[in-house]
């Protein structure tokens, strides 16, 4: 499955991805708003990696890689089924996240990836509420939340790190 806009081209994933994000996972500046805040290991990243494979297979959905030139790998944008209780909203939703390369940063992209990945969501019936979980401090994050159409719904500390909870309706 491919989803295309204006400058990108969004892969449904593959095994193809699997150095492309180890290689971007080993970026500091790219993680620092994920998880821990670190590098990933080759071990974690070939989890992560293998969980939206499955991910894909269960669900029909799933990460896609962010490409802004034939064979490029740029970054990522993530659907993650959440059940009521993962989700933090005591409904289920599908978590959406985005990681876009150092060199993409200040272009758009994450914007116009989400944006395209959002609508194929909801058009393809993979999701009736979206809910995006970011750092406040991440301010780039911040702005495509806000740009994408989420609503603040709360923040709470995970690992000592305070996260805020946004969600996104599907439109009626």
């Amino acid at each position: 499955m491919l989803i295309t806009t204006e400058r990108l081209t969004l892969h449904a994933w593959s095994e193809d991805f699997f150095d492309g994000l180890f290689a971007i996972a080993q970026i500091p500046e790219t993680v620092r708003y994920v998880g821990t805040g670190e590098p990933w290991t080759r071990e974690y990243t070939r989890a992560k990696h293998e969980a939206t494979l499955s991910h894909w297979a269960e669900h029909g959905f799933g990460w896609f890689a962010v490409s802004t030139a034939p064979g490029s790998f740029d970054g990522v944008v993530s659907l993650v089924r959440r059940s009521a209780t993962e989700s933090g909203l005591g409904l289920p939703a599908v978590e959406m996240g985005w990681w876009i390369a150092p060199s993409g940063w200040g272009h758009g992209y994450a914007t116009e990836a989400t944006a395209a990945v959002r609508d194929k969501a909801f058009e393809a019936g993979w999701a009736d509420r979206l809910l995006a979980v970011y750092e406040p401090v991440n301010k780039a994050s911040a702005r495509v939340v806000e740009k994408l159409g989420f609503t603040p719904h709360s923040k709470f500390t995970l690992d000592g790190r305070v996260e805020q909870r946004a969600v996104l309706d599907r439109p009626s």
